[in-house]
């Protein structure tokens, strides 16, 4: 009796064991599987942190950018297609450099290599080009009304060359400026991106400077959220391709799409 005891007891024991193993490999499952970035997002992520190639003295902030980038950029290509990453979204605190915003972000930041061309969200006319001290070369648009007519004031900030003038018309998928060589502005943080943002009330240039009226759009801290205005539908990232036609007050990317091979 004794013996019999000793193994029943074992044996409850054991099933004890090898359930609560289970249970914990249940639980545990995927939290320790490392995310790994797609292959645009290692290449744009090297690409926009450029600015350390100039300051080696930096190399510790670069790597912990670099890996920050790496484990937080957004790969939102649609299917066939390959973008470049969003790395601070709309209605993020956390900025392109690993730092926390003072306030919530009210636009989009796309991080690109020197030089990428820059092209036009829908047709429009030019507003403003300029300068900013702290922005660096900032292009804003008026694209006209959305789908549920809202207008469509859009800031393309941390811009390098200018490829329009003021006043000139514009149509979807025109290049209407290029990632600037260097990310030298204090706002770009060292980090080579275009901050797209999307107002409804443009602030005319006799208007800076004003209370409610800083930069280039009078709501600048109650934008719309450019993600619902994608020509695909609310949160689907939609390429601009050539000859294709797409709905009226809708946006499509501000960069050019690479098709998959």
């Amino acid at each position: 009796m004794i013996s019999k005891y000793i193994i029943f007891k074992y044996s409850v024991s054991l099933t004890f064991v090898f359930t609560l193993l289970f249970s914990f490999k249940s639980l545990t499952k995927g939290k320790n599987t490392k995310k790994v970035p797609s292959d645009i997002v290692i290449e744009q992520c090297h690409n926009s942190l450029e600015w350390y190639n100039d300051h080696p003295g930096y190399r510790g902030e670069f790597t912990r950018v670099l890996d920050y980038c790496k484990k937080n950029a957004k790969d939102i290509s649609p299917e066939g297609f390959k973008v470049n990453p969003i790395l601070s979204d709309f209605g993020s605190f956390s900025g392109v450099n690993t730092r926390p915003r003072d306030t919530v972000h009210q636009g989009i930041d796309i991080i690109g290599s020197h030089n990428q061309p820059i092209i036009a969200i829908k047709d429009g006319i030019v507003l403003e080009k300029t300068i900013e001290d702290c922005w660096g070369a900032t292009l804003v648009v008026d694209h006209g009304n959305a789908l549920d007519g809202k207008k469509i004031i859009a800031v393309y900030g941390h811009v390098g060359d200018f490829m329009v003038n003021e006043n000139d018309i514009v149509k979807r998928g025109d290049i209407i400026a290029k990632l600037p060589q260097k990310a030298n502005f204090l706002c770009m943080a060292r980090v080579r991106h275009l901050h797209l943002q999307i107002g409804q009330e443009y602030c005319k240039k006799e208007e800076k400077n004003n209370w409610g009226c800083k930069y280039f759009i009078k709501d600048f801290y109650n934008s719309l959220n450019p993600h619902a205005y994608w020509s695909n539908g609310p949160n689907n990232v939609t390429c601009f391709e050539k000859d294709k036609k797409y709905k009226e007050g809708t946006i499509t990317y501000p960069f050019i799409c690479k098709k998959n091979n």
